[in-house]
């Protein structure tokens, strides 16, 4: 499985396919906004909180970097911050025409995928939020090997139904943003390059921040990760690449 990291703060959506290549398939794996209890969770975002002040404008700032890219479909977790940030992105898109950055409005579909929702999985995992280990910090060493077969096994099927999603459009090029907590999009990660479960505790990805996975060769091909935990939209919120 072939990969390629952005690493400058130069827009990965405005910039074209990966290695040169058009790409006809693309999945943007956006990190839901910060919620209420963000800084106190095991495992941020993980209730049932909608975005706070910091969300919402993660949200709007991810609104107006994906504004380079026709949408065609947004497909979100049941969470509420999944779908507030989801549905801001879907506004903006519709908005196109006003907002200067198309000639015709965009109509998107927003869906909703069950198997996009880990939060109850991993919140089972870690009653004690004072005795577990935050995502940043190699967070699977907090997770009992039975959570992390069943939390890996569940992002598989949303990884095959991604992929599913993205071979049903019809359009040369399709576009498909996906909204979900930012441990869900490590594990989709971890599908596209084929790598094993115990490997996600090597990625992190910040909440706001968008990764980008390119089909060349449609969804049928290999997905090429072109960039992970983009943040340079959030403007002082970015998260700086040598971190």
């Amino acid at each position: 499985m072939s990969q390629s990291f952005e690493s400058t703060p130069s827009s990965p959506i405005a910039a074209g396919g990966s290695t040169g290549r058009k790409t006809s398939g693309r999945i943007v794996l956006v990190c839901q906004g910060a919620t209420q209890n963000n800084n106190e969770a095991t495992f941020p975002n993980m209730a049932y909180e909608p975005l706070n002040m910091l969300g919402v404008i993660q949200s709007q700032k991810t609104a107006e970097l994906l504004l380079d890219l026709k949408v065609n479909r947004i497909i979100c977790s049941p969470r509420i911050a999944s779908i507030d940030t989801a549905t801001t992105i879907s506004e903006v898109q519709e908005a196109a025409d006003c907002l200067g950055a198309d000639c015709m409005p965009r109509y998107v579909e927003v869906k909703k995928l069950l198997e996009l929702e880990v939060e109850p999985l991993l919140q089972q995992a870690h009653k004690n939020p004072v005795d577990s280990v935050p995502l940043h910090a190699s967070w699977l060493d907090g997770l009992h090997e039975e959570t992390i077969t069943d939390f890996w096994n569940q992002s598989k099927t949303a990884w095959q139904s991604l992929l599913h999603e993205l071979s049903n459009e019809s359009e040369p090029e399709t576009n498909v943003v996906v909204v979900a907590h930012p441990a869900l999009h490590i594990a989709l990660l971890g599908h596209c390059l084929n790598l094993k479960a115990e490997c996600m505790g090597s990625f992190h990805l910040d909440a706001g921040s968008i990764s980008i996975i390119d089909f060349p060769d449609g969804p049928a091909g290999r997905g090429i990760v072109r960039c992970t935990n983009y943040t340079a939209h959030l403007g002082r919120w970015s998260i700086p690449v040598t971190r």
